[in-house]
């Protein structure tokens, strides 16, 4: 007995399926003719959830955000051309973050490269400095050896982007005419079609294998070496998270009496675990060059991404600490390229293995430790003070407000720029456990609102971004998931009108360059594209009216922009006058 098929789709549904097998759940989807095949695949498969975004760019960082909550791998569909090059900024970050997106890109016959062939680019190994594989599958075959193959080959990429190496894949399929399924192109047996899509084919549990490669001789000689050294810091930066990896962090800072600075992407800081180990407000003292010289380590470990702070960059880079860098990929994330050592391993396995040979040892009461308590106690005194002192509507002031009343356990996503750097500074704690979210791998303000989207889509739960005007206006076409999909995402905006970080650097000094290269005002009213997009916007008038609209918004159906104006150049001076106040304060106590 006969099957009619089309080669093209039935090519497709093999992907599609062991994708599905893999644990793909998530598919978003860019219209296109020559990724017809794929697209209908991948919607006709009961067990994956697509998303049908036009935007490409904004597509593909929907998808992160969709990979960043769900911890699962995400697929991405477009169709050839141009349509292919729009996905890079996603993919970049991607990259840089280890998360992974399994990108499938429709194209062109390759014989057809060079004819000037409507929509066909070279796509081969197009992103090459930003992926871990590269797979060309070449024109679809039908039969038993081929499809087997096609199998393996996404096994192999499946294998690479969620296991050893993880981050995006490039998987890219050419096709040639007819594409829809209806137009068949073959004619092949019962027993083929049904052996090519027998589950045994498939291969599914590609499950992350982050083991640790140092050997427990080395664990044991750490551990001899910590204990004689008494002023240590151990650093938690992004990328590191779970209830476990907090408590055996907290243990071995306990264990050797060692601070833990927590940056303001890492979660620990939002833990709910109060500790007086978790030192926040580092930034505030030590800039001071006094403090830098008398209270160098000797020992410094960092967990996971590059810190946000650059006075504790600076204080990592002048230090003559021996410095340990410790992440599950072997990344150096250390731009002043001054660490010892970087260890490719769990950093939960560490802080486990540390925690059993330190067995009961325990450094009471360090000088060490004690002193910089002071330092963390008397700053944090000066931040209350100071935010409670200024007023409406100080950028620095309203960020700390919200971190006061964002509701049990919900997702933070955070924007680049001001946004991450004020929540560094100026907020320790909240009243509840928070998931932070950044875009920190290459830091752009690109992308955010998809990026949001797709983990408030992924979560089911109240999910905030906390973004910039200009990072909102650079993704305001992320705004039609929101719509098309009923996201109940809160945005809360604030608006300076343009580049107002670069008041934080010495270009800003140059006055007529300043104002007509960098701040370049967009005079934009976001009102107008909120309401655009069928979302709910509320401009905010003062700070108790930010404080009664925003509760409101937790139990809307659609997405809420809560926009707030204010001065950049007024908030730039604030932040200098409130470093400045702490540098003198920590001067007089040493």
């Amino acid at each position: 007995m006969k099957v009619q098929i089309n080669r093209n789709y039935t090519w497709s549904q093999v992907v599609v399926k062991q994708l599905a097998k893999a644990g793909v759940k998530y598919a978003c989807i860019s219209p296109g003719s020559r990724s017809t095949p794929l697209t209908l695949a991948f919607d006709n498969h009961e067990e994956i959830k697509t998303y049908v975004l036009p935007d490409e760019r904004s597509s593909s960082f929907f998808a992160l955000g969709l990979a960043k909550q769900s911890q699962t791998p995400v697929a991405i569909i477009t169709t050839s051309g141009t349509a292919v090059a729009e996905l890079y900024p996603a993919i970049i970050e991607a990259y840089l973050q280890h998360i992974p997106l399994i990108v499938c890109t429709a194209d062109r016959p390759a014989y057809l490269q060079n004819t000037g062939a409507n929509q066909t680019i070279n796509q081969e190994n197009i992103f090459a400095n930003h992926i871990v594989s590269f797979t060309d599958l070449g024109l679809p075959k039908i039969n038993f050896t081929s499809v087997k193959k096609l199998v393996k080959n996404i096994e192999a990429a499946l294998s690479i982007a969620c296991c050893s190496t993880r981050g995006p894949v490039h998987i890219n399929f050419p096709f040639e005419k007819p594409l829809e399924p209806e137009s068949y192109t073959d004619s092949i047996e019962q027993s083929l079609f049904d052996s090519i899509f027998s589950d045994e084919l498939y291969k599914g549990n590609f499950q992350p294998k982050i083991k640790a490669n140092i050997p427990k001789s080395l664990i044991a000689e750490l551990a001899t070496k910590f204990k004689g050294l008494e002023k240590g810091l151990i650093i938690c930066g992004g990328g590191v998270t779970g209830k476990v990896f907090f408590e055996q962090c907290l243990l071995l800072s306990e264990k050797l009496g060692y601070p833990i600075l927590a940056d303001g992407t890492s979660n620990i800081r939002f833990s709910c675990i109060k500790h007086d180990s978790i030192f926040t407000n580092y930034s505030s003292y030590m800039s001071s060059k006094k403090f830098q010289k008398k209270y160098d380590a000797e020992i410094i470990i960092q967990f996971g991404d590059v810190p946000t702070s650059s006075r504790l960059l600076e204080y990592f880079k002048f230090s003559k600490a021996e410095k340990f860098i410790i992440n599950g990929f072997g990344d150096l994330n250390d731009p002043s390229r001054t660490a010892d050592v970087v260890l490719k391993t769990s950093p939960l396995q560490f802080c486990t293995d540390l925690n059993v040979k330190l067995k009961d040892y325990l450094r009471y009461n360090s000088e060490w430790f004690t002193s910089l308590l002071k330092f963390e106690i008397i700053a944090a005194e000066i931040k209350t003070n100071f935010i409670s002192e200024t007023k409406f509507p100080f950028e620095s002031k309203v960020i700390s407000e919200l971190f006061k009343i964002l509701p049990k356990d919900c997702n933070v996503m955070v924007s680049n720029s001001m946004p991450i750097r004020d929540i560094d500074n100026f907020v320790s704690t909240s009243r509840y456990r928070l998931n932070l979210f950044v875009n920190r791998g290459a830091s752009g303000i690109d992308g955010i609102v998809s990026t949001a989207l797709g983990i408030a889509a992924a979560s089911g739960r109240f999910s905030l971004l906390l973004t910039g005007d200009l990072a909102f206006y650079h993704d305001m076409n992320g705004l039609l998931a929101a719509m098309k999909y009923s996201i109940p995402l809160n945005i809360v905006l604030i608006n300076n009108n343009g580049g107002g970080i670069f008041y934080s650097l010495p270009v800003a000094n140059s006055s007529e360059s300043f104002e007509n290269n960098f701040i370049t005002p967009h005079n934009l009213d976001f009102a107008n594209f909120t309401l655009g997009y069928n979302g709910y916007y509320i401009g905010i008038r003062h700070i108790e009216h930010f404080k009664e609209q925003f509760p409101k918004t937790f139990t809307r159906k659609r997405f809420a922009v809560l926009e707030v104006r204010t001065d950049s150049k007024k908030s730039a001076k604030l932040r200098k006058e409130y470093f400045k106040k702490c540098n003198d304060i920590v001067s007089t106590m040493i």
